[in-house]
């Protein structure tokens, strides 16, 4: 395992040749050290033992070198044991990485393989100096002693009985007188018959000069067996006795005596008694014989070989010990040096390295975790890549919204309307120069700040009103004319509410954009009472013409004395009073239409409402067909009864006009759910409106009727904005008008 693509492991990293020459010297030095402390060890023990007691050099040397060799790899042992747990112990107050881990691991080895060894070294040892000590115990001992002894007693035996019946057979042959040398066939029967009597293996007589005068013997011709003249004289003077030698693989007892006519007399003859061991009992006897040297020398050996015995068994444990730490190290550096390698790529992960690799050479679930994080990484590579493409495509949206909304900041200030927006929290997040200018208030104050505590103060609750308004009527938009005393000076603003919403539907807040219509309606109110002025002005002067007239013709028949004249003073009268009435008829219209009552609205039934109005119609104009339909999705209008019933008579009144008599009525009530309104329209089949009219159609004092007052209109248009809706004039293709007055719903 490695820890980067274009990194070799560090494990399998060449050593360079200085290297090499210092583990060569050092290696060198440690073996020579070993070797003279086993020297040393072994000569001091051989040493010792022998002031002791004189042993073999070559046994003693064995069991020492043995001894000393199994010391040393106890040491060794118990070096590399203390080694590890050493290294481990300073690994874990240095913080490596996975030396926990592999210290509980050694740990749980250690602890798993130590009682039993420990167990095992108390019992095994235990059994081994019992062992010990019953090979070396009393009996066995005696025993021994007692064989070697038995085997002594049976060549003593053997002296004896040569002893004895070589005496028996020299008297016999002095007395029988057979070593005379004409008696030899008679001497040869005589030892024949002692030697079967006597079972010796042979019994040879020689004369005083040593010569072989006689012979009985069990064996062929030229036994070895047998001892000559010249063995005799080589064995002199201390030839008279027995003695024990080797013939072949067996052994031989010779009792050797010379035989004299009376004691201290000269020697007459000698006698010579063999009597042989065979191999397999000599055989016997020395293995009896090497037995008891072998114990007598093992016992002298006893404490050293007991002590090998216990040092081997601790070698054992400690090996198994040793096996256990190496294992769990193994083990540890199997799933430690991935994670060290893990972790170390984390680091580098985390550092902003992601071309950071660990090589797995494994296919356990190591090796899978290893796999896992390279993909991991080369996701996160792939990722960070597809980031910062992002990231600068990103940064090149933002420089163009930036750019965006710096544009739209400059419109925004540079526009003359008013804007505030709000978040979908309801705090303000953008307000306008103008808006600051109109409402007379500190953007840097209000942004951020709920819109409940920015319009809180007196002069801007019809904020507040307008958007509970479009809230409590679930509307996406609302739109109406509040007024507002800023400042000490009343201003007009038309205020447009619309809710902001994203591509998902998704609400985002609100847009608040209002105008400043104080001026406009200042400049619209005074060409409109100079319309009206105008249009009184021509009204008044109609009348006042013919009255003038009639003024001066009077005047004119008066000074003339003519004598019609009380004719043409009742024409004249006549024409002033009914001009006069005409203007009296034509101030009360505009004052009615100056004093309008305030609207009272209150959930209505449209339909109800439409078919009491359309009921006052039906039957009276024959040749005119009137037709009514109602969406029935329409239930209650919030809106003020009596005012919308004369808004609609004077649209059907002048519908009817229009149609001159003949012709069709509509009046159809629809829903338009979508914007939360409610459309009726009034639709008739007569001359229509020329397209150059209808912008002044609402005026007052404008009409297209021969006789109209021209405050018909004005005063449906009034009444459809007091009920915050609007009313509109189309064609009826083919032929025909529609009016149209949108409310809301609510």
């Amino acid at each position: 395992m490695n820890q980067a693509p274009d990194q070799p492991p560090a494990e399998s990293a060449a050593p360079s040749p200085e290297e090499q020459h210092r583990r060569r010297v050092r290696n060198f030095w440690i073996f020579l050290g070993v070797a003279c402390v086993f020297t040393a060890l072994t000569a001091a023990e051989l040493y010792v033992q022998g002031l002791q007691r004189a042993l073999p050099l070559a046994n003693n040397i064995s069991i020492f070198a043995i001894v000393n060799l199994n010391v040393i790899l106890l040491l060794a042992l118990i070096l590399l044991v203390l080694r590890h747990l050493v290294k481990l112990y300073y690994e874990r107050r240095g913080n490596i990485i996975g030396a926990r881990f592999r210290t509980k691991l050694v740990t749980a080895f250690l602890a798993l393989s130590l009682i039993p060894c420990i167990l095992l070294v108390i019992v095994a040892s235990g059994l081994i100096t019992k062992s010990i000590d019953h090979w070396f115990n009393l009996s066995v001992e005696r025993s021994l002693e007692d064989s070697l002894e038995v085997a002594r007693n049976y060549y003593r035996l053997l002296e004896r009985d040569t002893i004895h019946f070589g005496e028996a057979i020299g008297t016999a042959l002095l007395e029988r007188q057979l070593l005379q040398r004409q008696r030899t066939h008679a001497l040869v029967k005589f030892l024949e018959e002692k030697r079967r009597e006597y079972r010796l293996s042979a019994i040879q007589a020689f004369d005083a000069d040593l010569q072989e005068i006689g012979r009985a013997s069990g064996g062929p011709p030229g036994d070895r067996r047998l001892i000559t003249g010249a063995d005799i004289r080589a064995k002199m003077p201390n030839i008279v006795g027995t003695e024990i030698h080797s013939v072949g693989k067996g052994e031989v007892v010779l009792g050797i005596r010379p035989l004299q006519a009376q004691s201290g007399g000269p020697i007459l003859a000698w006698l010579v008694l063999t009597h042989y061991v065979p191999e397999s009992l000599v055989a016997k006897m020395d293995d009896i014989t090497a037995a008891f040297e072998e114990y007598k020398q093992l016992k002298i050996l006893k404490a050293p070989v007991k002590t090998n015995y216990i040092i081997t068994l601790l070698m054992v444990a400690l090996l198994v010990i040793f096996s256990a730490i190496w294992f769990g190290l193994y083990l540890a550096k199997g799933i430690t040096v991935p994670i060290q390698h893990l972790v170390e790529g984390t680091r580098a992960v985390a550092d902003g390295n992601l071309d950071y690799r660990v090589h797995a050479t494994s296919d356990d679930e190591i090796g899978w975790l290893v796999r896992s994080f390279n993909q991991m990484t080369e996701d996160l590579r792939t990722s960070k890549m597809a980031l910062e493409k992002a990231n600068e495509e990103l940064i090149a949206n933002n420089r163009e919204l930036e750019a965006r909304r710096s544009y739209m900041e400059t419109v925004l200030e540079s526009v003359a309307a008013g804007v505030i927006s709000l978040d979908k929290h309801g705090r303000v997040s953008t307000i306008n120069r103008s808006a600051q200018a109109m409402l007379g208030v500190d953007a840097q104050a209000m942004r951020g700040r709920p819109y409940r505590h920015v319009f809180s103060a007196a002069h801007l609750d019809s904020f507040r009103a307008l958007i509970k308004r479009m809230a409590s009527s679930r509307r996406e938009s609302i739109a109406d004319q509040v007024q507002l005393l800023v400042g000490g000076r009343m201003l007009t603003l038309l205020v447009n509410i619309a809710l902001l919403r994203d591509s998902h539907g998704r609400y985002l807040g609100m847009v608040l954009v209002f105008d400043d219509l104080t001026e406009l309606i200042r400049v619209q109110k005074l060409a409109a009472w100079r319309d009206v002025a105008q249009g009184i002005a021509h009204e008044i002067k109609n009348p006042l013409t013919p009255i003038q007239l009639s003024a001066q013709r009077l005047r004119r028949k008066y000074h003339e004395g003519a004598g019609d004249f009380t004719e043409v003073f009742d024409e004249c009268t006549s024409t002033i009073v009914t001009q006069v009435e005409a203007l009296k008829g034509l101030l009360d219209e505009f004052s009615k239409f100056a004093r309008m009552p305030e609207s009272n609205p209150a959930p209505t039934d449209l339909a109800q409402l439409l078919e009491e109005v359309l009921h006052l119609y039906r039957g009276v104009h024959r040749d005119i067909e009137i037709t009514f339909s109602c969406d029935l999705a329409i239930t209650k209008v919030n809106l003020d009864g009596e005012q919308m019933k004369r808004a609609l008579i004077n649209l059907i009144e002048n519908a009817i006009e229009a149609m001159e008599g003949k012709g069709r009525l509509d009046i159809v009530a629809s829903l338009d759910a979508s914007h939360q309104r409610v459309c009726i329209e009034v639709r008739d089949t007569g001359v229509g409106i020329p397209p150059q009219r209808r912008d002044k159609l609402f005026l007052p004092y404008f009409t297209t009727k021969k006789g109209g007052s021209g405050l018909g209109l004005a005063i449906v248009h009034r009444i459809v904005a007091d009920h915050n809706g609007r009313i509109s004039a189309r064609d009826n293709l083919p032929r025909g008008s529609i009016f149209t007055i949108e409310l809301p719903v609510a």
